[in-house]
This record gives C-alpha cells, structure tokens and sequence, in this order.
C-alpha cells in the first residue's frame, strides 16, 4: 500500500489578494524548497488562484453558471496562469511536477462531481511523477459550468485513492493563520466530530468572531473525509519550516481536524 500525502496552498498565500493577478513568488519557492527539503515525493499537490481567479470570477459570476462565455474563458485562462507560475517554480527547485487540468478531468451537475478522470492521478503517482491540481471552472450538466476550488478537488482525489487502496496519510491546508481561531485568536488544536457543533455554535454564530462562512466550509469539508480516516492539517503559510514539519509529521502550530 503507497502512502500519499495531499497538499493544498492556498490562494491567499500564494497571491497577494489586494492586487489582481499578483503572485507571491517568494512565497511560492519557499514552500516548494519546503516541500523538497522534505524529501517526500509521494504527494498530490493542489493550489488556490488567489486574486488571479478571483478578478474574473466577481466580474462575470461563476459558481453556478457565467454571464457569457467569455466568463468561463478569463477564469480559465487565469487559473493557468497562477498554475504555471506555481509549475515553473516547483521543477526549478527540483520537484518533479506535472499539472493536470481540472476543466479536463472532471464534469459536475449541480456542483456534485457526475464523471472524473482521476486513475489520470494513479498513472502519474506511479511513474513517481507529483500530480498538480488548482482551482478551475469545470463543466457542469445543471449550470453549463462552476468554479470547483483546488481544495475541494484534491479532498475529491483523497476520497478515490483511499478507495483505490493507496494510504492517504494527511491534508495539509497552507493558509494564512495558525489553523482556526477561538475568540481570543488563540489555536484551537483539535476539532473533531465530538465538539464541532460547540465550536460552530459559538465560533461562527457570534458576530464578534473574526472568521468567514469559508473557514466553516473548509471545516465541514474536512469533517466529511476524516470520516473515511484521512486527517486534516490547518497551518500558516507564512512561517518558514511549518510545511516541511507538517510533511515529515513533526510538531506544528495548527488545527488538526479528525474524527476523533
């Protein structure tokens, strides 16, 4: 049995979400140094756009459908656009990178995947090759088509490896905070299905908590596949070594979400 491990870098890390189409690319090639300072190679990488993404998608709308087609045409192009850079800079660090396309591996209806290429994924873990996703527009059956997240993409391929008997070991979100914060913003370590529903209540119902409705579906998402026993990690991007220790399983400060 492989062992995997999944990583999502998050849009807000890897883009300056004040300036369209702005990368951070220093950001960028620490990770990456991270991630091959690691020396774990057995991983599916997925990205966020960021403002790249985000531009396009408020000017023609996206999640259920787009005005015209020049709407899904800009958001696609933008999405590959942070997805080159973030390609270029893996294999200069020496990290053997393939992206694979999002709007040509799946099709969704109502926002629910209907049809996936994912043994694409197998193919390219096996020839000991990184498997790259990033948030996309995909075509959808209700809706013409939808913005499907890097995110929830890569808890999509998470789901089909395990099912395809490979270990997936962990998620490891790359955010912008030490995981998830109490009102205090302080860490909360550990949120399982035990006290989810005392930290929703109190967390994302109070007017005074400094999170958003995204942070809540990140967190749901998560609960869903620890449910299958794969672990998610919430960590901050920003510092240096919090993504190497997070690989190799050392000690981080961040959420762990599970299901115990």
């Amino acid at each position: 049995m492989k062992n995997i491990t999944l990583i999502k870098l998050g849009g807000s890390v890897i883009t300056d979400k004040d300036t369209p189409y702005k990368a951070k690319i220093s950001v960028i090639r620490r990770l990456a140094k991270e991630i091959k300072g690691s020396g774990i190679t057995s991983l599916v990488i997925a990205h966020g756009s960021g403002s790249f993404g985000h531009t396009s998608a408020v000017k023609y709308g996206g999640k259920k459908g787009y005005k015209n087609k020049w709407g899904i045409a800009k958001v696609a192009r933008d999405a590959m656009e942070i997805n080159r850079i973030v390609m270029d800079t893996l294999i200069d660090e020496g990290l053997p990178a393939v992206s694979l396309r999002p709007m040509s591996m799946m099709m969704t209806s109502k926002g629910r995947i209907k049809k996936n290429l994912f043994e694409i994924i197998e193919e390219v873990l096996n020839q000991g090759l990184i498997p790259v996703v990033y948030g996309d527009v995909i075509w959808d059956k209700a809706w013409k088509s939808t913005i499907y997240s890097g995110e929830t993409t890569l808890n999509e391929i998470g789901i089909y490896l395990s099912k395809k008997g490979y270990k997936v070991n962990k998620i490891i979100q790359v955010g912008q905070t030490d995981g998830v914060y109490d009102l205090q913003k302080e860490t909360i370590p550990l949120i399982n299905k035990k006290n989810w529903d005392k930290i929703k209540k109190y967390l994302f119902e109070n007017k005074r908590a400094d999170v958003t409705g995204g942070m809540q579906h990140k967190i749901e998402n998560a609960l869903k596949i620890a449910k299958i026993g794969i672990n998610t990690f919430l960590i901050n991007g920003n510092k240096a070594k919090e993504l190497s220790n997070a690989i190799l399983g050392k000690s981080v400060k961040g959420t762990i979400i599970r299901k115990n």
